[in-house]
């Protein structure tokens, strides 16, 4: 185990010391000395530093830079620590300004000065966690994954409010001993609730900054980190339209001891396949024992309601077999918020609306024929007996059936909602969710041990194919390449007003146009070695899997590209609506994709040639049967062959007409994407698809 950073025990010290008294008696307050090994200017900066009023702002952190390079190259004794100190309030300030790349890259050096055996060392550590948390929100904002590093700042706030908590709980033990007891100072829950105004208000803190400098570091960088998530929290709502009426509805209360909760920075897609969900992997272990526990049920009863057993999972309930698979399951047994039950549907039910944004919704149904409508999502989930789905139920969901429909409703932790922000949620709202020690306790050993075993792996499955979070990525990059192509083609136009007019200015230019010449064939050459390396491996694919090269697999495969180019598209234009459609038409055109090789190559085993392909299966056997073979093919069936001659000539004509309509539906089509015109566009969309499938029915 990794001893506590010298770092980490330096603030504790400075903060915990007994304070200094001058000679009238009165306390003055405490400062840290700058390392004798300094020179005087280093000195000088040192000391600016530490008595600056906003510690990663303006002059601050340029004072640092100069104090840094002092640091550079001394090996004395405590030269690490007090490096690492200066690398953590660089890195605090590049991540302040936005410059993230920077920052992880101060954050990384910092690590490398405290000497840790590894970083999964100091994350166990609560003193170092919070270092190691900043690096990689750094590296996961320059990479704009924005849900990621929301995450790891939220981990961050968290770790850093238990360890200021604790800071204020031993400051209030020495306060009660100097005072002569606990009764003559402030409660140490009055501090507690002074640290939201991270030391600008409040009447014990304030004054205790004087006394204790190196906890204005601290408070300063919790300050730092609200700031941050409520920044992100915002960019995301730009994007993530419903996430303001969340916030709206969920952030009612101060503290974190209410009812309701908001996550900043914490999305949900409207709706999610199973496949991106770890808790419904969990749930398709069961279905068969729900279904046929459930398919009889006539009315709603509760399996697990705020970690504790409902109604259904008592003795004699008859879900036996599901009370017990859903115990296992983690995200469900150790959720705090709202609960999971069997709701019977027999008309029309509107589910109830979440508590906090931290949950997501799974619906699974005991048998067919059940809708799911989602506000703001234009076509309705169809659920599938046994098959669960996802749904974002702080919008209005409503459940319709033709006829008495049983479904259950899981309602489980957001993949995206770290471990220690549910131990938070558990232990501060206990209260008011009705938790006893007992639950708390062991709601907490569910989540630190899911946490351990399948966290991070469930948060990534989660992220897999989110058309929300690919979305805003690709938003954020293509405005990246944008700002960075106007700045260079400025830089460009700048270069070029400079050189004209003047002979060597036209030498430089025309140097400057022989380049891009030379980087322009450059990128020719290396397109065509790219599409040349395309083909070969096209024809090693169809050598080794030869359905693979059939006409209708691969018009299928097209189909998908096609879509996932549209949906793209329907990202880069924040066009989410039209995204989620894309992305069920991508779902069915993979589930035609796969139907159709599955065929091709189940053809292709049995009669060496595709499903399809019975003109290429006559004239294989025509080549092998010599001209015995010819003979035979010429006296089969004259008759039908005419027949068959004739038709094709007519579909000939007709399929030319169909793909010359076809174009003209393409042209308009694109016409009305550039004019954002996407109701129109959507209409082209359709009659190009069902051209697409006529033409397609005359060629085969």
């Amino acid at each position: 185990m990794v001893a506590v950073s010298r770092v980490a025990a330096a603030v504790l010290a400075a903060s915990f010391g007994q304070p200094v008294l001058s000679q009238g008696g009165q306390q003055r307050p405490q400062k840290m000395e700058p390392p004798k090994w300094l020179s005087d200017e280093g000195k000088d900066l040192f000391n600016d530093v530490e008595a600056s009023d906003k510690l990663f702002d303006g002059l601050a952190c340029e004072n640092r830079e100069k104090l840094f390079k002092q640091m550079v190259g001394k090996s004395d004794q405590g030269a690490a620590d007090y490096r690492s100190r200066v690398l953590l309030g660089l890195g605090l300030c590049n991540f302040r300004t936005g410059d993230f790349g920077t920052a992880a890259k101060r954050f990384d050096s910092m690590i490398s000065e405290m000497g840790a055996s590894s970083e999964d060392a100091l994350l166990k550590n609560p003193n170092t966690a919070p270092m190691v948390l900043m690096k990689h929100a750094s590296q996961l904002m320059h990479k704009n994954e924005l849900t990621q590093a929301g995450t790891a700042v939220r981990r961050c706030v968290e770790i850093q409010s238990r360890n200021l908590k604790k800071i204020m709980k031993m400051i209030h033990k020495q306060m009660s001993q100097q005072q002569g007891g606990a009764a003559n100072v402030p409660p140490v829950e009055a501090l507690y609730e002074e640290l939201g105004g991270f030391g600008r208000t409040g009447q014990v803190l304030p004054m205790l900054l004087t006394q204790n400098p190196m906890l204005k570091q601290e408070l300063q960088w919790a300050e730092l980190l609200d700031n941050a998530l409520t920044d992100l929290d915002k960019t995301l709502q730009g994007v993530d339209k419903s996430l303001k009426g969340k916030a709206q509805r969920l952030a009612t209360s101060k503290g974190k001891d209410g009812s309701l909760s908001y996550a900043k920075a914490l999305i949900t897609d409207a709706t999610s396949d199973a496949s991106r969900m770890f808790v419904a992997d969990e749930l398709a272990k069961m279905k068969k024992d729900f279904v046929r526990e459930a398919e009889k049920a006539e009315k709603a009863v509760s399996f697990i309601k705020r970690t504790k057993d409902g109604s259904g999972c008592k003795k004699e309930g008859g879900f036996e077999k599901t009370c017990e698979a859903l115990k296992k399951i983690a995200d469900i047994r150790s959720n705090p918020f709202g609960e999971t039950r069997l709701v019977v549907t027999k008309k029309s039910q509107k589910l109830d609306v979440c508590q906090t944004n931290a949950n997501i919704g799974v619906l699974m149904a005991a048998k067919d024929g059940a809708k799911v409508l989602i506000a703001g999502v234009v076509e309705p989930l169809v659920l599938k007996a046994g098959e669960p789905v996802g749904v974002d139920f702080c919008l209005e969901v409503t459940i319709e059936a033709s006829s008495p429909t049983p479904i259950l409703f899981a309602q489980a932790w957001h993949p995206e909602y770290a471990a220690v922000e549910r131990t938070t949620d558990l232990r501060a709202r206990s209260k008011s969710l009705g938790l006893s020690e007992d639950d708390v306790k062991a709601a907490t050993e569910v989540v630190n041990g899911h946490a351990k075993a399948s966290w991070e792996k469930a948060g990534k499955q989660w992220r897999k194919d989110s058309p929300l979070i690919t979305g805003i990525k690709e938003n954020l990059e293509a405005e990246k390449e944008k700002k960075t192509k106007d700045a260079e083609d400025k830089r460009e136009a700048s270069k070029k007003a400079e050189m004209e007019g003047d002979e060597e200015r036209a030498k430089g230019l025309e140097e400057l146009e022989r380049k891009r010449a030379e980087k322009k064939k450059a990128q020719e050459a290396a397109e065509a070695k790219r599409k040349a390396r395309a083909k070969q491996l096209e024809e090693e694919r169809a050598k080794r899997d030869p359905w693979l090269n059939c006409p209708a697999v691969r018009a299928a495969e097209e189909k998908v590209e096609e879509l996932k180019q549209a949906r793209r598209d329907a990202n880069a234009k924040l066009e989410f609506d039209l995204s989620n459609q894309l992305t069920s038409d991508i779902s069915q055109a993979e589930r035609d994709l796969k139907k159709t090789t599955k065929q091709n190559r189940k053809s292709q085993k049995k009669t060496g040639n595709c499903a399809d392909g019975n003109a290429a299966a006559a004239a294989k056997k025509s080549d092998e049967g010599g001209a015995g073979g010819e003979d035979a093919a010429a006296k089969e069936k004259p008759t039908k062959q005419t027949d068959e001659k004739k038709a094709e000539g007519a579909g000939g004509d007709k399929a030319a007409a169909l793909k010359k309509e076809l174009e003209e539906v393409k042209t308009q089509k694109a016409k009305a994407s550039e004019e954002e015109n996407f109701t129109e566009a959507k209409r082209l969309k359709e009659k190009q698809k069902e051209l697409e499938s006529k033409i397609q029915k005359l060629e085969l």
